[in-house]
Parts: structure tokens; sequence; C-alpha cells
């Protein structure tokens, strides 16, 4: 049974599960503005993820192998793959249901929302993800919604639970929480085995930029409080686990 503690964090992230070819550490910005408006981006980096599994695997098979030698083969293996700069906007159509294509309610978010690749081995990254302009905490609150339904549909054999997301924002304060409206949904040992499998190291990253100097911050997972940004990190296996909480709030 999915954990009651389990919070926003399995939205966005069944989301990425279902659209990037592999998921490892995740990072999720908030920029807000004075009026509540703001943008939202979710993302991995495709090419860290990829060095630690593919040295991993290489390491195992030439145990005895010089770990710097190891490293260049990889880097170069991996660069291979991309050009040497990247900026571009991916069609994620296929990764949407129908139903929610189809929707002239879900239509107007759809139509705010782009995955991206942006990178390139100079910058020594290779960026993939959505983001989002909302202009309100229920436009929001609606993208979560979006992303719930869309990783539903097509979780397959892996079941979601139905979560809802709300944010509260005003002139003093943000906040975050999460409703899990179905708490009977199953997750069997095989599934939690892969989970843990493919998650194993990963972390998630939380930066909220505000549009006036923090003057509070809740402190769990906090990791930096400086000027108008706060930085949360969490462990991805401990916040699917429901032994980290991902819910916040900043008062500035």
């Amino acid at each position: 049974m999915i954990p009651n503690r389990i919070k926003t964090s399995f939205v966005v992230l069944a989301f990425i599960l279902l659209t990037c070819v592999s998921c490892f550490s995740i990072k999720e910005e908030i920029y807000l503005n004075s009026d509540g408006s703001g943008k939202y981006l979710v993302y991995t980096d495709m090419i860290a993820g990829s060095r630690d599994m593919m040295l991993g695997m290489m390491s195992s098979m030439n145990p005895d192998a010089d770990q710097d030698s190891l490293m260049k083969v990889v880097e170069d293996q991996l660069w291979q793959q991309y050009p040497s700069e990247i900026d571009s906007i991916l069609d994620f159509s296929d990764k949407i249901p129908d139903s929610i294509k189809n929707d002239p309610d879900k239509q107007k978010y759809l139509e705010r929302m782009e995955m991206f690749m942006e990178g390139g081995r100079e910058k020594g990254y290779v960026n993939s993800g959505i983001r989002f302009t909302f202009n309100s905490m229920d436009d929001l609150e609606e993208l979560m919604d979006l992303l719930d339904q869309s990783s539903r549909a097509g979780s397959g054999e892996m079941p979601m639970p139905s979560t809802k997301v709300k944010y509260a924002f005003d002139k003093k304060s943000f906040s975050r929480t999460a409703i899990i409206e179905d708490e009977k949904v199953e997750m069997n040992d095989s599934t939690m085995m892969a989970l843990s499998a493919m998650l194993e190291n990963s972390s998630w990253q939380l930066i909220v930029h505000l549009p006036k100097k923090v003057k509070k911050a809740s402190s769990d997972q906090l990791v930096k409080n400086e000027g108008k940004d706060v930085i949360y990190e969490y462990d991805l296996l401990k916040i699917i686990s429901g032994e980290q909480s991902m819910s916040m709030k900043v008062d500035f």
C-alpha cells in the first residue's frame, strides 16, 4: 500500500518516469513573482544519470581497470549521442492520453507546457524536462492535476495514487501540501524492487525563487536559505517510502 505521507513529488516523479528514457536526480524550480504568477520547471540531467550507470556497469565488467580511464571511455561514448550544443523543444503529445488532449479545459494548460532539452558538452550537462508558465496558484494546481491524470493513465503495471496538490501564496508567504485521494493503491514487492534499483542514490532538489528576501523557511530537508532563494534536498527513495515529506512553507 502507498504510504500516507507520500506528497507532491509522486505526481511529477511519475510523469518524469513516463517521459524520460532514464530518471535519476531531479531538480524542480519555482520562480515566483509578487502577483503570484511565475514559471515552473522540473528536469533531470541525462548525462549525470547515464554517466553513473555506465561507469558502474563498466567497473563491474572490468574490476581491475583504472577508474580514470573508464571515465574517459564513458564520457566519450555519452557525448557521441548528443550535438555540441542543445536547445530544443520536444514533442511529448504521445505521452498525453487523448482524453486529456481533447479536453478543452486542459488544452489551455497544455499550450503553456513545454518539454525541453538543453545543454551540451561545453556546458557539461543535458537537462531534459518540462516547463510551464503560470498566472496563479490555481494554474499551478491545474498543472499538477494534469500531470497526475497523465501519469495514472499511462502507468501500466505501476499503480499511481491520485494526488491533489495545493499551493498557497500571499504577500508574506508561499507553501504547498498534497492530499492522497486514493490510499488503497497496492505496490507489490517486484515494483518496489524495480523502483529501488532505478532510483538508488537518486535525489530531488527543490529550488524556490521568491519575490522578496526570505525571513523564515520550514527546516525539513532545507539546505540553503539565502537572499530570495531557498533550496531543499530529498532522497527519492525516502520520498516514495514516506520517510520524507516535500510539504514546505516559506515566509518572506
